[in-house]
This record gives structure tokens, sequence and C-alpha cells, in this order.
């Protein structure tokens, strides 16, 4: 069978000329697709970060409240905040404030409620912070045993050692004034034992105290 010969610049050069002639139409489109897609992402952009600066500044002026001692205000603006960029980082560090704005108004499960979407964070750090935060709650409303729980589940999700050492510290104390000696004394123990971390001057005095408490039971 004989081969065609290859066409020549002439050939070819008529050939995308024609070709492109044939397919204006779809090459059209197809640009005008391409721009409309670009476009998109840039004013997907561009809302996106008008939308984090929006949450910062409406983030500040309710931290502006917190620090006045107007809870009320300051409840309103994050609850606001929640609803409108409860997506942004400000929005996540809303929950935690209002949160930290019904400890402080003695509403306990409110604040443990609001730090629920947090605590499920793919943010470790985050939700380390939390889950510490939840344990805070629980221990102000008496409730150490559950506090301890959450510290140290705040301590084995936390990414970095300084944040374990002070969960794990605040799970011994919560253990402690629950009456739970012999579990608060072993997490002292292991904090007393390693001298680089941050909670092992306390782990010892607080051993002393156990030690104390059980010398004159």
């Amino acid at each position: 069978m004989t081969k065609k010969p290859r066409p020549d610049v002439e050939e070819r050069m008529d050939s995308l000329v024609t070709w492109l002639e044939l397919h204006s139409r779809q090459l059209m489109f197809g640009s005008i697709g391409l721009l409309v897609v670009a476009g998109g992402f840039w004013f997907y952009k561009q809302s996106n970060m008008r939308q984090s600066e929006s949450a910062a500044t409406a983030l500040t002026e309710a931290q502006s409240a917190v620090a006045a001692g107007n809870l009320p205000l300051a409840q309103s603006d994050l609850e606001k905040l929640i609803q409108r960029y409860g997506s942004t980082d400000a929005g996540t560090q809303a929950h935690v404030l209002l949160a930290q704005v019904h400890f402080d108004k003695g509403e306990f499960q409110q604040g443990i409620a609001e730090l629920k979407p947090v605590v499920d964070s793919k943010k470790t750090y985050t939700a380390a912070a939390a889950i510490n935060l939840t344990g805070a709650g629980q221990e102000q409303s008496g409730k150490f045993a559950e506090a301890a729980a959450s510290y140290q589940k705040a301590a084995e999700k936390a990414p970095y050692k300084v944040d374990h050492d002070v969960y794990m510290a605040s799970a011994a104390r919560a253990l402690t004034t629950a009456g739970k000696l012999d579990d608060a004394k072993k997490i002292w123990s292991a904090l007393a034992k390693d001298d680089e971390s941050a909670a092992s001057a306390e782990a010892r005095v607080r051993l002393g105290e156990i030690e104390a408490k059980a010398g004159q039971g």
C-alpha cells in the first residue's frame, strides 16, 4: 500500500487555516468559557478575601465589647458574626469567644454547646484548645471528673508538647478536686519525671501535697 507523502509547509498552513475557519465558533466559545471560569475564580477569591476582612473587623469589635465588660453587646455581635461569617477563621474564633461569654455569665451548658463545632475542627491545635475550654466549663460547673476527661482528651489531640503537658496538669487538678487522688498522682508523677516539661515544677509540689494528705489519712 502506497503511503501518502507528507504535506509541505504551505499545505500544512492551508490545512491549519481551513481547520481554524471550520472550528472558529467552537474556539470562540471555548475561549469565552475559559474567561468565565477564570473570572469566576477571581471573583470567588476576591469575595472570600472581603468576607474574611469583614469577619475580622466584626471580631475585633466583639472583642472590644468583651474587654469593656459589655457581655450582652458582645454576645449579640458574636452571634451575628457566626451567622454571617461562620465558615471563616474569625467565625471559628467567635464560637470560642462566645463560649467564654456564656461561661462568664454562668451559662456553662450553652458555652459547651457553642464549642462543639470547633471541637470537631480538622485543625488539631484549634480542636484541642476547644476541648480544653470545654473542660474549663465543666470544671466551673462542678463536673470535675468530666472536666478531667476533657482535659485528657485535649492533651491527646494537642500537636505540641507544651500544650499536652498543660492540659494534663489541668486534668490532674480536676481529678484531685474530684477526690481521685490515685489517678491524679499518676499524671503528676509522669510530669514530675520530665525535666523538660513546663509542668514539672508544679507536679513535684502537687505530689508532695497528695503524699501529705495520704499521710494524714
